[in-house]
């Protein structure tokens, strides 16, 4: 009996259960206008609602989004840290900059109902938006200056920057340069559910004024307007196109107060520590601070530098200056490289145990680089304006390549000062396994720095100094083509399009 042949049957069109393409949910979607008539929108994209509101006219009065007015505030809640967006866009009325000015943002906090994390946002996305001050009149009292707090975290906030310099009212006596008072405009950041926190801006813009004379017309003490970034747990990446301060008032190093400050803090919940991948800044950062209680993975500044501090108790491992290393001091455990491609100027590296590899590619002026010093450096984070005396201790180690002069400057590992803090005197006396090796293209002209030994710059038990041609590093440097991008932004999908222009 024949067999009865069943047909061919294709498994490529085999009946299957169908795939629906993914569906976004538009939570609320907000839009307006600025003072220049640019039109703005806020779409939130997930669960959560938005709310926005004006500020009001010079009568006091409630002003429509339609209105010729900055934004007084944004708040946002019952979202979801896996899956809520928030994504704003500006188009241009091509009578201002473009930029979108907002005085506070509000995470509205809520536990989730099983006790683990809140309800933040997977991110953020709003580059033309800046935060500053929208108001007519500059708060006369601490605490009031603008701000942002997302207590339950966002693994992506990418927003335009802060600018204290920023003013909509008409008499400027009134703005926060003239009220008298050191203001704090600050980006308060929770742990986030996903990932740790990336933070990406355009520019930080800090600013500082004379301070009022006194009686007998001494100078009073400047007031400083500060922006301060702080974020819980750890920080993926910090990442600007440039930091912008005021350099005839200066804050000073690690002051805690002015200028720009980067603070990643450990997460007292969770019990993460404030660990940092990234500092990345494009071109110049001037008045700019980077503390935190744990390690730097990568700090790199494109541009000059001007103030600038780091503190990292656990270690730093790459620190790369394009333009130089000028007027930072930096404070860690351990370095594992250092290079700046102009030298260094006026600067100051303490290290508690060795820098593996230091590359200057050119001179190296009043400058200071220390390794094998305990600098109680869990006290320092926790007071940073008040850092102890650093005392040599034994296996410090510094290798360095110097494509240039050094002058009044000095390399020392694990070498006592004398009593006046002077190296290269009787007085001054090198501890064990302390050991240098550096290879300097220049000459070595030390007569301020150490005077009783104005040709040696270099200090430790073991010293092995040879002279010869040096190739400079090759570290990026600005001006780039356009801003820097992150690789990878959760909650952004295509982080290289549509990004802020570059100012």
């Amino acid at each position: 009996m024949a067999m009865r042949k069943h047909p061919m049957r294709f498994r490529a069109i085999r009946p299957s259960t169908e795939t629906l393409e993914g569906r976004n949910l538009l939570s609320g979607i907000v839009s307006g206008v600025n003072t220049a008539g640019d039109a703005w929108t806020l779409k939130l994209v997930g669960p959560g609602t938005i709310h926005v509101i004006k500020q009001p006219d010079t009568t006091g009065t409630s002003t429509d989004l339609t209105a010729r007015t900055e934004i007084q505030s944004i708040m946002v809640g019952g979202t979801d840290p896996l899956h809520t967006r928030l994504v704003g866009t500006v188009k241009p009325s091509g009578k201002g900059d473009g930029r979108v000015f907002f005085e506070t943002f509000t995470e509205i906090q809520n536990r989730r109902e099983n006790g683990a994390g809140g309800n933040g946002l997977l991110s953020i996305d709003m580059p033309n938006f800046w935060l500053g001050l929208t108001a007519a009149t500059a708060p006369t009292t601490a605490g009031g200056a603008p701000a942002i707090n997302i207590p339950d975290g966002t693994s992506t906030l990418r927003f335009g920057g802060v600018d204290t310099t920023a003013f909509f009212g008409t008499d400027s006596t009134k703005s926060l340069a003239n009220n008298g008072l050191s203001d704090e405009l600050r980006v308060n950041l929770g742990i986030p559910q996903y990932g740790g926190t990336r933070v990406i801006i355009d520019r930080s813009i800090s600013n500082a004024a004379a301070g009022k004379p006194s009686a007998t017309g001494a100078p009073g003490t400047p007031t400083q307007d500060g922006v301060i970034f702080s974020v819980a747990g750890r920080l993926g990446i910090f990442q600007a196109n440039s930091i912008v301060g005021n350099t005839q008032f200066s804050p000073g190093f690690f002051p805690m107060t002015g200028g720009t400050i980067v603070a990643s803090n450990p997460d007292q919940s969770s019990g993460t520590t404030g660990q940092i991948g990234e500092i990345r800044v494009g071109a110049n950062a001037t008045n700019f601070e980077v503390v935190t209680n744990d390690k730097i993975h990568q700090l790199f500044i494109g541009g000059e530098t001007n103030t600038v501090s780091i503190l990292a108790p656990n270690g730093s491992r790459n620190l790369l200056f394009g333009k130089g290393m000028d007027t930072t001091q930096i404070l860690t455990h351990t370095i594992e490289n250092l290079e700046a491609n102009r030298g260094a100027l006026n600067s100051k590296v303490i290290s508690d145990r060795q820098i593996g590899n230091i590359q200057f590619g050119g001179d190296v002026v009043n400058t200071t680089i220390l390794a094998g010093y305990d600098q109680q450096l869990s006290a320092l984070y926790s007071n940073p304006s008040s850092p102890p005396t650093a005392t040599a201790q034994p296996g410090g180690q510094i290798r360095a390549t110097i494509a240039g002069n050094v002058i009044n400057s000095v390399f020392a590992a694990s070498v006592m000062p004398d009593p006046n803090g002077s190296f290269g005197t009787p007085d001054s006396f090198a501890l064990p396994i302390g050991t240098i090796k550096a290879r300097v293209e220049g000459t070595i002209s030390n007569p301020i720095a150490t005077p009783d030994n104005p040709t040696t710059a270099f200090y430790a038990q073991k010293v092995i100094v040879t002279k010869g041609p040096v190739a400079p590093p090759n570290v990026p440097e600005a001006p780039f083509p356009g801003p820097l991008t992150p690789r990878s932004l959760p909650g952004i999908p295509h982080p290289y399009v549509n990004f802020y222009k570059k100012k």
